[in-house]
């Protein structure tokens, strides 16, 4: 293909995932909700209050609508066997041996994938945009993306760390000892700013070329904004509760996402689990969320069982049985985002 037909086959596709609308809504000015649990903190003071409302309007939603294209999804079961069930069996034991045994652990384990599995989604939803703008996401591309995402994110929870001040519900996160250095922050900042710059002008040097579009230097200036934002100093609540408004705009992003994954699924005949098809309409987002918000007041049921009937605390029931399902939403998700066979959006 000559350099003109090139040129004239990126002009007419169009640089958004699903269109302006769809991309502006559900991936980028979707942002808005980032402040809000943050005012709901001011209504409620305990911080498990907040997370309890995040888990239930959307946190909870997000995590199980990953399991109707994995484990409700023939293909998927058929194309990764042992990727589709033994995570259902292993993770949730590993998750309340842990949970009863060292529940601090648990907690720092949590936080560190929380944090891998967002920085995993933006560079996937990079590597949607740098595809729709005509140009191929290389690894190193794809790499870069995570990177620069990951090292905003930690920008200020190195500080936070070095400094005794990074804590979950009164429950510190582990971080080694021997990084507890005066030094660490400023380099750690050092390393950042020549990776983010070294991120920008080849992003730059693509834009250039035709390779990037605006939405996705859109979408990645705000993600890394907000990334800094997050765990910085500029908010005194709970941690928990400033990082639940990361965690409500990553799984608003995630509904829309597996939403539209479903929807084109099912438009090339892909689908092919009646219940799912029901689900997977483009006009049937509400009964989708529904059936999602369905299986997390499940979820809530057997926090209050085990509340009440196994003498554990309330606190640490909760995060027994969401990271039970959590960490399995994590694991099939690194296989949704990163496997050649599963990249439904990238291919329409």
């Amino acid at each position: 293909m000559s350099q003109v037909e090139t040129v004239a086959v990126s002009a007419s596709r169009s640089p958004w995932i699903a269109g302006p609308r769809w991309d502006l809504t559900w991936l980028i000015l979707s942002a808005a909700l980032v402040p809000l649990p943050i005012l709901a903190h001011l209504a409620l003071p305990q911080a498990l209050h907040v997370d309890l409302l995040v888990t239930v309007l959307i946190g909870g939603p997000h995590m199980y609508a990953t399991f109707l294209r994995t484990v409700a999804d023939p293909l998927f079961r058929e194309r990764h066997p042992l990727l589709a069930w033994i995570p259902v069996v292993a993770i949730p034991l590993f998750v309340v041996t842990l949970g009863l045994a060292r529940f601090e652990w648990l907690l720092s384990l949590f936080f560190t994938l929380a944090s891998l599995h967002i920085c995993d989604q933006a560079s996937y939803i990079a590597q949607l945009y740098r595809e729709r703008a005509g140009g191929v996401a290389t690894r190193l591309d794809r790499t870069l993306d995570f990177l620069v995402v990951a090292g905003s994110l930690y920008l200020f929870a190195i500080h936070r760390f070095v400094n005794g001040a990074f804590s979950i519900e009164g429950f510190h996160i582990f971080f080694p000892t021997q990084l507890m250095r005066t030094w660490v922050p400023p380099a750690f900042a050092a390393g950042v700013a020549a990776l983010v710059a070294f991120w920008l002008v080849r992003a730059l040097s693509q834009r250039k070329a035709g390779r990037l579009s605006g939405a996705y230097f859109a979408f990645m200036g705000l993600t890394m904004a907000i990334a800094v934002i997050v765990p910085s100093y500029l908010f005194r609540n709970e941690l928990s509760v400033t990082f639940q408004g990361f965690n409500a705009w990553h799984s608003f992003q995630y509904l829309g996402l597996t939403f539209l994954a479903l929807n084109r699924a099912d438009q090339a005949g892909k689908v092919t689990v009646s219940f799912v098809r029901e689900l997977a309409s483009p006009g049937r987002f509400f009964r989708y969320y529904g059936w999602n918000v369905l299986l997390t007041f499940g979820a809530g049921a057997i926090v209050l069982a085990l509340t009440k009937w196994a003498g554990i605390p309330a606190q640490q029931c909760y995060y027994l049985v969401v990271l039970s399902v959590l960490l399995v939403h994590y694991f099939h998700d690194a296989v949704l985002f990163n496997a050649e066979d599963e990249r439904v959006l990238a291919r329409a």
